[in-house]
């Protein structure tokens, strides 16, 4: 890990509760479930169990 750098993560709203997440090159989609969502990625409940699982 190289220390002092920036990271930077974008997160832009793509509809209703999808969104589309950029960190250092690798794009991914969260989503809720339905009825909320469709259903199209991981809800943010379970980036945030994977993050604090890695």
């Amino acid at each position: 890990m190289t220390t002092g750098r920036i990271r930077t993560v974008t997160v832009r709203s793509l509809d209703h509760y999808r969104v589309q997440v950029t960190a250092r090159g690798h794009t991914f989609v969260g989503d809720e479930p339905p009825p909320e969502g469709e259903d199209a990625g991981p809800s943010p409940y379970e980036f945030l169990l994977a993050a604090l699982g890695t």
